[in-house]
């Protein structure tokens, strides 16, 4: 979704304050994301994606994303519209090697998915909101685990 479609609705949300709640639930049979923006077009398969230095378990509600060193959430459901787009909102967390020490907190950052589906293949680029840094862009296809390298 660009951003010419992304602005007007902000300011619909601001203008009519609470209405545009954080949750996803449904309106008139079709999806509402948690910007409140109505997500049209048909479901993304659920199940296995991956590719070379990622793996995405697609569900109904989302997506559970792994990295090498690093992990992340898509919060909403997964729709493309007729083009075989789609932009969803989640977010990414950083791993590091070695052990995780019991007061360490894992920081968060909030991250935009946005892709294109072709037949079975995903190109997925990932921006964290917060920064607009550019994790990367990466190619996934359905049915494969994916080729992780996990830090250690």
């Amino acid at each position: 979704m660009s951003v010419g479609y992304v602005l007007p609705l902000v300011f619909v949300c601001l203008a009519q304050q609470n209405s545009c709640k954080t949750s996803s639930n449904k309106q008139s049979g079709k999806e509402v994301s948690q910007t409140g923006a109505k997500q049209t077009g048909k479901a993304l398969p659920e199940g296995t994606w991956g590719g070379v230095h990622i793996s995405m378990e697609v569900t109904a509600k989302g997506a559970a994303i792994e990295y090498d060193c690093a992990h992340g959430t898509i919060s909403e459901p997964l729709r493309v519209d007729n083009d075989g787009r789609f932009q969803a909102k989640g977010t990414h967390v950083r791993e590091h090697g070695g052990p995780i020490r019991n007061e360490e907190t894992p920081v968060s950052h909030p991250a935009s998915y946005s892709g294109k589906v072709n037949d079975k293949t995903i190109t997925l680029t990932v921006t964290l909101t917060d920064s607009s840094e550019t994790i990367g862009t990466f190619t996934l296809t359905q049915g494969s685990e994916g080729q992780l390298f996990k830090c250690r």
